[in-house]
């Protein structure tokens, strides 16, 4: 099975589930200044949305109806606020602990008056080493598609062709994988065992493309990805399409600028895969994640660190060698040793 027919079933099973979700909605207020959510052409047009310069946006395109779930980054300020807020959880916990001991306390005297041994176990003192609030990670996903598209209709060539639009907060994006919301269960597969990021900034248009269907993988790139693939002798091995419509350059636009992304957690309880190595970006040693970039990057280091040894090496060598040469005689020296003639 092809990556386009994959998404086409995959977004046809999704569309009726996404109908009542509000994951990927339409722009909903996080704050009273600046929202997040779906982009669509026809509310920029009635004047209903505006592009915004303190808002980053993903944007994504396909053949078929797309759907991808993205984590962000937490950042500094997101870390803050989850510790602050799992603090004062904790806090609370710790207070009621003192009264969930006496009433355990009062069931064990019961039972051994009575015999009635049923739900006896002590509860535990909730700790900093045992609290939690949830994973950090949960609070910061969203879906992409497969409704609320921006645009859509027929290319030149007779492809039909699905954009997406979402306004996001700015930072570090991974692709979680083609997972969507059925009922009330998430569906699809987790590309927990390796995918990428990248980075959104304020006030741009990110375009991953259409990344999505993968057709950027060949075949065996397509058989370290999954197990479950499924041979395609006719696949065309194509880059990646970033283009982004005319009517988007208002703000600057541009391609994602992916990155190798370790392993994640199974959150959502979806099929394990993970994604083809992506020439230049991303490759595995068996299960293991290698970030070709970084790779690269310290390859690049190493390399002009030894050269750098080298010339400092070598300019030691010419000064020593230098400094071992005799001074030369003076002319004047050499004219006084010389006997007068008689």
């Amino acid at each position: 099975m092809n990556m386009t027919t994959k998404f086409a079933r995959l977004a046809g099973a999704a569309s009726l589930a996404f109908a009542a979700m509000a994951l990927s909605a339409p722009a909903q207020a996080d704050d009273e200044e600046i929202s997040y959510g779906a982009v669509e052409l026809k509310d920029l047009e009635r004047g209903k949305e505006t592009l915004s310069a303190d808002r980053g946006y993903i944007f994504m395109q396909g053949p078929v109806r797309l759907t991808g779930m993205f984590f962000k980054t937490p950042n500094a300020e997101d870390l803050a606020e989850y510790e602050a807020e799992w603090r004062e959880a904790l806090e609370k916990e710790q207070e009621k602990y003192p009264r969930q001991l006496e009433r355990w306390e009062e069931r064990v005297e019961r039972a051994r008056r009575t015999g009635d041994d049923r739900g006896l176990e002590k509860p535990e003192e909730p700790t900093e080493e045992n609290f939690s609030i949830g994973s950090i990670e949960m609070r910061h996903w969203l879906v992409i598609g497969p409704q609320y598209v921006f645009d859509k209709g027929d290319r030149p060539s007779g492809e039909d062709y699905y954009e997406y639009l979402h306004a996001v907060e700015p930072g570090e994006y991974t692709y979680y994988g083609p997972v969507f919301y059925a009922g009330n269960a998430f569906v699809g597969s987790c590309y927990c065992m390796g995918s990428v990021k990248f980075e959104v900034k304020a006030g741009e248009i990110t375009s991953i493309g259409d990344m999505m269907l993968e057709r950027w993988a060949g075949n065996d790139a397509m058989r370290q990805a999954s197990a479950f693939w499924e041979e395609d002798g006719e696949r065309v091995v194509e880059p990646i399409d970033y283009t982004v419509p005319a009517v988007l350059h208002e703000l600057p636009v541009v391609e994602a600028d992916f990155r190798a992304a370790g392993k994640m957690n199974n959150h959502f309880q979806a099929r394990v895969l993970r994604l083809p190595p992506m020439s230049g970006v991303l490759r595995y040693d068996r299960d293991t994640v290698i970030d070709v970039k970084q790779e690269i990057a310290m390859a690049e280091a190493q390399a002009q660190a030894e050269a750098a040894a080298r010339a400092k090496a070598e300019a030691e060598a010419a000064a020593a060698a230098a400094a071992e040469v005799p001074e030369p005689v003076e002319a004047a020296q050499a004219d006084s040793e010389v006997s007068p003639e008689a």
